[in-house]
């Protein structure tokens, strides 16, 4: 499943901390914990899923933390009160997920037809959403998670949290999608060269427009089953995601050019992510620092996959 040394490096990586903070610390390896780090890993999993396609695709979606944070709210307050146009809960996760893909295509447009650069076109869809949140709620939105999406976030099944079963679908998903779909031969042929790809026949800008589709329903998802497991929504609940959503793709051995990476390092990034996050409290050492060591990995990471692809050039 993974298909080179540079995405299985994080794996090894994350195997070797963990058992290295198990031994140091005998209650971190415990299954309870391990399912907590699992959950906790699949929502930077989660909202990096879409990032994962757009940053194959040459792009990047900086809309994220705002998609996440409209998934969760527009949730929440469309399932209290009088019940929304009828539907059930489920029915308006989907919707709220319809409307993620809508903001996506929005941003898709914006870059593949009006020729905006991705950083500023996704950039400013996340002030407008941002915006128009604000000027609705002045800031006091925190309406409670509907059940169906606690239930998701927060319940096991034997013993195995229902929120991972999930990421373990998409993860099946996003592989068998990228690896053996004509669409991700496509994808990684417009990641490589654009120019090339147009000139095969490849429509590239509907290539990259679906993986802003793809970000925004993704991103829309996230923030459902993050409201569910914080129990409430509010405007900054995947801020954190901004960062995480991308540093989890790059340390997964993609590169930020395009062309190259699959979502199995993506996983593996957000795993090493959560790791870290939660061994250096055990240290004593504040949020501060897991902020200087993300950064740090993520231009190793960055630096790793910069010059193995030197070498496969050179060589």
């Amino acid at each position: 499943m993974v298909r080179s040394l540079r995405e299985l490096m994080p794996y090894g990586v994350v195997v070797a901390l963990f058992a290295v903070t198990s031994m140091v610390s005998p209650g971190f390896g415990s299954l309870n914990h391990l399912a907590d780090l699992l959950v906790i890993g699949a929502f930077t999993g989660l909202s990096a899923f879409g990032q994962t396609f757009v940053i194959i695709g040459g792009g990047l979606d900086l809309s994220v933390p705002w998609v996440m944070a409209a998934g969760g709210i527009l949730l929440a307050v469309w399932t209290q009160g009088p019940h929304f146009l009828s539907l059930s809960t489920w029915m308006i996760m989907g919707l709220v997920i319809l409307l993620g893909a809508l903001i996506g295509f929005v941003n898709g447009f914006g870059v593949t037809i009006l020729n905006v650069p991705p950083i500023i076109m996704t950039l400013a869809v996340g002030g407008i959403i941002e915006g128009i949140f604000l000027n609705v709620s002045q800031g006091s939105i925190s309406p409670v998670a509907p059940h169906p999406a606690v239930v998701l976030a927060t319940h096991k099944v034997m013993g195995f949290p229902v929120l991972s079963i999930v990421w373990l679908f998409l993860a099946l998903v996003a592989w068998l999608t990228l690896a053996y779909s004509t669409y991700g031969r496509r994808l990684y042929s417009v990641g490589t060269n654009a120019v090339a790809s147009r000139l095969a026949g490849i429509a590239v800008w509907r290539v990259r427009l679906l993986t802003y589709v793809i970000s925004g329903a993704s991103a829309a998802a996230a923030g459902i089953l993050l409201s569910g497991y914080i129990g409430t929504a509010y405007l900054d609940m995947g801020s954190v995601y901004q960062f995480a959503s991308i540093a989890a793709v790059a340390i997964g051995g993609a590169s930020i050019l395009g062309g190259n990476g699959s979502y199995w390092g993506t996983v593996a990034g957000a795993l090493l992510l959560t790791l870290i996050a939660a061994i250096l409290p055990l240290l004593n050492l504040s949020q501060a620092w897991t902020e200087i060591a993300n950064g740090i990995i993520i231009l190793a990471a960055v630096w790793i996959v910069r010059s193995h692809a030197l070498l496969e050039k050179s060589s």
